[in-house]
């Protein structure tokens, strides 16, 4: 009885958590990507939401609040994809959809672990700048650190029919995807898509504490 009312009270954590990051968004609508800036601004304000809603939430709370908010502002099949372009072609439509959700949950999981303490103090206002592209643009800001210097953020967004979706992250000049481009490529030249799998499934495990 006693594990059948703690599931019910984890349920309830995660509800209260997501209707804290649609509370966040309700003065706008409701998940709002329709510009680059609103995108950025959804993310933000759903994170800041989840850890002042609710800051001694377990991290699977966290993970099941975020993860409607993080499949909403980014484009990770899309990142998913371009991270195995090179072998993307060779694969079957059922392992590239076991890797993309392999993919997705490492990437919530990251953002559920590493936005544990955030608040509105925490985001430094962000820029919008052109690109080439008609349908890609950049958004700068920056994440505020006690006693150390700001971090930088380059989001790179790209437009697609539900909207502007985040599909690269630079940090402090480090582009997010050619870290996973670079890394998957290692694990593929001695190993399968199941290897990679695997090792993103093992870092989705670590990153929850398993």
């Amino acid at each position: 009885m006693g594990n059948r009312f703690d599931v019910l009270r984890r349920l309830g954590v995660a509800a209260g958590l997501l209707s804290a990051v649609l509370a966040a968004n309700a003065a706008e609508p409701e998940m709002a990507t329709d510009t680059p800036g609103a995108t950025i601004a959804t993310l933000q304000r759903g994170l800041i939401a989840v850890a002042r809603e609710q800051p001694k939430a377990t991290i699977d709370e966290r993970y099941r609040a975020l993860e409607p908010l993080i499949l909403a502002t980014h484009d990770l099949p899309y990142i998913a994809e371009f991270a195995l372009r090179r072998q993307w072609g060779s694969l079957n439509e059922i392992d590239r959809q076991r890797f993309i959700a392999a993919f997705q949950r490492l990437s919530v999981m990251t953002y559920a672990a590493r936005f544990t303490n955030v608040g509105p103090e925490a985001f430094r206002a962000a820029t919008q700048g052109p690109l080439a592209e008609s349908t890609r643009a950049q958004v700068s800001t920056a994440v505020a650190r006690t006693g150390a210097a700001d971090v930088s953020l380059e989001y790179l967004l790209q437009q697609g029919a539900t909207g502007w979706r985040i599909i690269n992250v630079v940090a402090d000049g480090v582009s997010d995807l050619a870290l996973k481009r670079a890394e998957y490529q290692r694990v593929l030249t001695s190993g399968s898509v199941e290897t990679l799998i695997a090792e993103l499934e093992a870092q989705t495990a670590r990153l929850r504490g398993d």
